[in-house]
């Protein structure tokens, strides 16, 4: 099973998540509204951010199975003229 290695710059999603909470979850417990605010706006970034990532995921599977796809289209040819 091959594990998946994941670039720091990508985990920037979680990490804001993970601070957007922090801030949300403090500003809540000290009443300050605008620290609840700034949690949640950065916990949507984080939130859009994975998105992004796994949307990006998912097109690099697709150009990989169409690469695929595209050799054996080109070995079945090389067959037939072969």
């Amino acid at each position: 099973m091959r594990v998946p290695r994941i670039n720091p710059k990508d985990a920037t999603g979680l990490f804001d998540k993970v601070v957007g909470l922090g801030k949300e979850i403090l500003g809540t417990a000290v009443d300050a509204d605008r620290l609840i605010t700034a949690g949640e706006a950065q916990q949507d970034k984080g939130t859009e951010k994975l998105k992004a990532l796994r949307s990006q995921a998912k097109a690099d599977a697709h150009r990989a199975k169409a690469k695929a796809h595209e050799g054996k289209e080109r070995a079945a040819q090389a067959a037939k003229t072969g």
